[in-house]
C-alpha cells in the first residue's frame, strides 16, 4: 500500500512537471497549423542536410518548448513540408538547447562552466549527426500512405493516431476553399472566425490525444521509479564506462525531464565522473519513459528505436572521449 501511494505520488509529479511543456508545444503546433503559411515555411529552411541540421539545432532558443513540448512541434513541422533535417535537430537539441535549461543548468553547477559547455556542445553534435543521417530515411510507405496527408509529407511519422480519426476538420475545410490572401492575412471576420476556430479544435484535439500517451508514459515511469533497484545499480558503477552505462540507464528510467535532471546528479556529482553526469543530461533529455509512448504516438515504431539506439551509441561515445582524453 505504501508502494502504491509513493508510485501515485511520484505520478502526479511527473506529470504536472511534462504538461506545461506539452502545452506550450501543442500550443506552437496549432499556431503554425493555423497562421503559417506551410508553402513559405517550407522555402524559409536550407535544404541541404548540413546546414539544415545546424539551424534546426538552435531553433530551441527562439521556440523554447523543451522536452515533451518538442514532439508535436516536430510533427506540425513535417506535415508542413520542413526538411527532415530541420526537423529531426529540432527534436534532438530543443530540450537541451534552449534558455530555460541552460539557465538551470548554469544554476546547478556555478563553479563548473565545462558542464554548461559540454552539455550545449555534445547535444548540438548529436542533433546534427543524428539529423543528417534520418535525413536519408526515405523507408516504404505503407499501402494507402499517399492518400494519408501524413506519410505524404514524411515516412517518419505514423499514419493517423490511435484516438483521432486523420480527416481534416471542418473549420480546416472551409480555411482551405478561401482565397489564399484571406487564408494568410485573415482580414476578413469569416477568416479570423475560422481561424480561431480551428487553432482551439486542433489545440483541443492534440492535448486530448497525447495527454493520454503522456499519462501513459508517467504511470510507467512512476512504477518502475518505486521497483527499480537504484542503489545496487549506482554500486555497480565502478569504472569510467560502467558509470556512462548506470546513468544512461537511470536517465531513462527516472524519467526526471530536461528542466530537473541537474538537480538530480548534482548530488552525485562527488562520486561520478563528468562524463556520466552528461550522460544522464544527454539521454535523458531525449529519450525516457515518459517520451517513449508520445514518441510512438507520432512517429513510426522503427524511427523510435532507430533515434534510442543512436542516441544512446553517441552519447556512451562522446562522453567516454571526454572521460579519457579531455576530463
Amino acid at each position: 500500500m505504501i508502494q502504491l501511494s509513493y508510485a501515485f505520488t511520484l505520478f502526479l509529479s511527473l506529470f504536472l512537471e511534462a504538461l506545461p511543456f506539452l502545452l506550450l508545444g501543442i500550443f506552437v503546433s496549432s499556431w503554425l497549423l493555423v497562421f503559417a503559411d506551410e508553402h513559405r515555411l517550407a522555402t524559409k529552411f536550407p535544404r541541404r542536410p548540413i546546414i539544415g541540421a545546424i539551424v534546426g539545432s538552435w531553433l530551441g532558443l527562439i521556440v523554447p518548448v523543451g522536452q515533451y513540448g518538442n514532439i508535436p512541434v516536430t510533427r506540425r513541422l513535417l506535415l508542413q513540408g520542413i526538411p527532415k533535417s530541420v526537423a529531426m535537430s529540432f527534436l534532438i537539441a530543443a530540450p537541451t538547447i534552449n534558455p530555460i535549461v541552460l539557465w538551470i543548468t548554469w544554476k546547478a553547477f556555478p563553479e563548473q562552466p565545462g558542464m554548461i559547455f559540454f552539455r550545449v556542445l555534445f547535444a548540438w553534435v548529436m542533433a546534427v549527426v543524428i539529423a543528417c543521417i534520418f535525413s536519408t530515411y526515405n523507408d516504404k510507405l505503407p499501402s494507402g500512405g499517399e492518400a494519408n496527408g501524413i506519410e505524404s509529407r514524411s515516412p517518419l511519422l505514423r499514419s493517423g493516431t490511435f484516438l483521432l480519426s486523420p480527416v481534416p476538420s471542418q473549420p480546416l475545410q472551409e480555411i482551405e476553399n478561401l482565397d489564399e490572401g484571406d487564408r494568410a492575412a485573415t482580414t476578413t471576420k469569416k477568416s479570423r472566425k475560422l481561424a480561431a476556430n480551428l487553432f482551439v479544435e486542433n489545440t483541443v484535439r492534440e492535448l486530448i490525444e497525447l495527454s493520454i500517451f503522456l499519462v501513459l508514459g508517467c504511470a510507467i515511469a512512476s512504477i518502475c521509479q518505486v521497483f527499480f533497484p537504484q542503489e545496487a545499480l549506482l554500486n555497480w558503477a565502478k569504472t569510467p564506462a560502467t558509470q556512462i552505462l548506470v546513468m544512461l540507464l537511470l536517465g531513462t528510467v527516472l524519467s526526471v525531464g530536461s528542466t530537473a535532471d541537474v538537480f538530480f546528479i548534482s548530488f552525485l556529482n562527488a562520486t561520478f565522473l563528468r562524463g556520466a553526469l552528461l550522460a544522464f543530461l544527454l539521454f535523458s533529455s531525449i529519450i525516457d519513459l515518459k517520451a517513449i509512448p508520445l514518441m510512438l504516438s507520432t512517429f513510426r515504431a522503427k524511427f523510435v528505436l532507430y533515434l534510442l539506439i543512436l542516441a544512446g551509441l553517441l552519447t556512451f561515445l562522446l562522453t567516454v572521449f571526454l572521460d579519457f582524453y579531455a576530463g
